[in-house]
């Protein structure tokens, strides 16, 4: 059989412009900015944000080396990588694999997806004795994920850029499981104690509610947990029997958490970040206590210094030292906090993905101040941040996925008032961030959210759908006529906008509809329900572009789609259509000549 290939060469330029025509907008869209990564970040007024190191998969977490040697090649920060990778950047900002190959973990899905969260997360540093800690989840031989610690032993005070020899402390922590988005958390290093948090395990016993363990002492999971540096238990824990190491209790130091994925130690006091179900907290926490997770957001909510509300993630958590001047005064003395948000969700993503300040007195024993944002990410991609430190030289932070140019990198941010970041907080004009701070989830839905009741969706396909049909109606026509003839406000004042909504046809005229909807609810509806909510036309066109695409819903939703799959969709779409073009041409091809020689 031969097939024509004239006919395959045709076959596949035709079908290769027809993908190019149906989605080149939103391969534009998706390199316009592409280099630009600098507008994906809002930081307070008068600081500056850099790329400090890049190479990096997945990063989750950073931990700095107290007083790093002096030469080139001396260890500066550790960096770990969820899918198992532990970095080391040197002073010269070289980045070297210091430790690998030590889980067994492979995500059923991964990231933005929920399942991929699990893998190596926390690490601490012990420098007196060159320790470095990290916490982990993996898989044992019947694929239960369960938690566990790492220990490499390294050159003390200066560590090294690889490990002498490592160990495990698997018996204290695998009689129990784990489970994504619940599991191992953070760890530090006080007074040659180990500290770790564990989250609860959410539902991995079929039947039960880990919340139960988290309030049972004869468990890990949910808890505050306290070691030697061998990984033995600590005879003045509170719940201390034995020094039998397969005895949870021996270990317990505090109870009641859901998913503490933030600890920090200042002068011998913890404090700890945890993650709730609609609300998150932060909380100090003494030695015994009880934090009462118990299912409910009203258990995260009892006691805490603060709520965040809604819950947005807590992630890793940092304190200013004293004797520390980097920052003006304002910004020393105080906690920062990373809020990771959630990538795979829209609306939970747009709450999160900042770095906020806490104002802690430690003579009043509360929170002097709502958290103050100090850093936001402003960008429309799938991101989430996760890890922070204070350096010697200012805040680093670590996004977990790639920025906008596709590197996977750790920034810096420094004070610099003479080279400024250009985009300060306050100044986003991002939809995202308009239509949370106008509370508009209050009465409407939005992508995956089930918040708002009160309004229509605002998904662009619903949206589009339910106002163009009353647009169109005779109804519509004759209710514009009789507020032309009102002397009343606001119809006299919206006359020429009204006109321009019936003038304007397809798109353009829902888009011309939801722009002047959103400033005044009321132009050409005076039943309508909504509030006026002060915005502006500047932030009105804004919101109508975001709500009324360009792109029919049903390619943004593809689009979406592609991107989980491909991360780092951009120019090399070009070649994919093309060869999917002619993959598919030759099969239309070869079906055609087998049909035609069987005539």
């Amino acid at each position: 059989m031969t097939i024509e290939y004239s006919m395959i060469l045709r076959a596949g330029v035709f079908i290769f412009l027809l993908l190019l025509l149906l989605f080149h907008p939103l391969f534009l869209r998706a390199d316009e900015n592409s280099n630009d990564w600098r507008r994906e970040w809002s930081l307070e007024e008068d600081f500056d944000i850099a790329i400090d190191t890049e190479g990096y998969h997945f990063p989750v977490s950073i931990a700095f080396v107290p007083e790093p040697g002096s030469g080139p090649k001396d260890p500066l920060y550790f960096v770990t990588e969820l899918r198992g990778r532990v970095k080391v950047v040197t002073n010269d900002r070289s980045v070297y694999t210091f430790a690998e190959d030590f889980i067994n973990f492979t995500p059923p899905k991964e990231l933005p997806n929920a399942s991929g969260e699990n893998g190596l997360t926390g690490i601490c540093l012990d420098p007196e004795n060159g320790y470095v800690f990290v916490t982990f989840v993996y898989q044992d031989e019947n694929n239960i994920l369960r938690n566990n610690i790492a220990r490499f032993d390294s050159t003390p005070g200066t560590f090294s850029q690889k490990p002498l020899s490592m160990t495990t402390f698997t018996d204290v922590l695998s009689r129990e499981g784990s489970s994504p988005s619940h599991q191992i958390g953070p760890c530090q290093v006080y007074e040659n104690t180990l500290f770790v948090s564990v989250g609860d395990g959410f539902l991995i016993y079929p039947g039960t509610r880990n919340y139960f363990r988290s309030q049972d002492e004869n468990s890990v999971l949910g808890k505050i947990l306290r070691m030697t540096l061998g990984g033995k238990p600590v005879r003045s824990n509170p719940y201390y029997v034995d020094d039998d190491i397969t005895k949870a209790r021996n270990y317990v130091w505090a109870i009641g958490f859901r998913n503490p994925f933030g600890l920090k130690i200042v002068d011998g006091r913890v404090f700890v970040a945890d993650n709730g179900p609609l609300v998150d907290r932060f909380i100090e926490v003494h030695k015994g206590g009880n934090y009462l997770w118990d299912g409910s957001d009203m258990s995260i909510a009892t006691n805490a210094d603060v709520v965040f509300v809604p819950a947005a993630g807590v992630a890793q958590l940092d304190f200013y030292p004293e004797g520390l001047n980097i920052f003006p005064e304002r910004f020393r003395g105080k906690f920062y906090q990373a809020i990771c948000g959630d990538p795979e969700d829209d609306v939970t993503a747009i709450k999160g993905r900042s770095v906020v300040t806490l104002d802690y007195s430690f003579k009043q024993n509360k929170v002097l101040s709502p958290p103050s944002t100090f850093l936001r990410y402003s960008g429309s991609g799938f991101q989430s941040l996760v890890g922070l430190a204070i350096g010697p030289d200012g805040l680093y932070f670590v996004p977990i996925m790639p920025i906008s140019d596709g590197r996977s990198v750790v920034f810096k941010v420094s004070y610099d008032p003479e080279s400024k970041h250009p985009y300060t907080l306050g100044n986003e004009t991002s939809a995202p961030r308009l239509l949370e701070e106008r509370g508009c989830y209050g009465c409407h839905t939005y992508g995956e959210n089930d918040w708002g009741k009160a309004g229509p969706s605002l998904d662009s396909e619903l949206l589009f759908s339910s106002i163009s049909g009353r647009l169109s109606s005779d109804e519509y026509i004759k209710s514009v006529k009789e507020l032309d003839s009102q002397e009343t406000e606001p119809y006299k004042s919206y006359r020429e906008e009204r006109s321009e909504v019936v003038r304007k046809k397809g798109i353009e005229k829902v888009r011309t509809w939801v722009k002047y909807h959103i400033v005044e609810p009321k132009f050409d509806n005076p039943y309508s329900q909504m509030p006026n909510l002060g915005i502006d036309e500047e932030e009105s066109e804004i919101l109508s572009m975001f709500l009324v695409p360009d792109e029919p819903a049903w390619r943004v939703r593809m689009w979406r789609k592609l991107h989980k799959v491909i991360p780092e969709f951009r120019f090399r779409h070009l070649a994919y259509s093309f060869l999917l073009g002619f993959a598919i041409a030759l099969v239309i091809a070869g079906g055609y000549t087998f049909i035609k020689r069987q005539k």
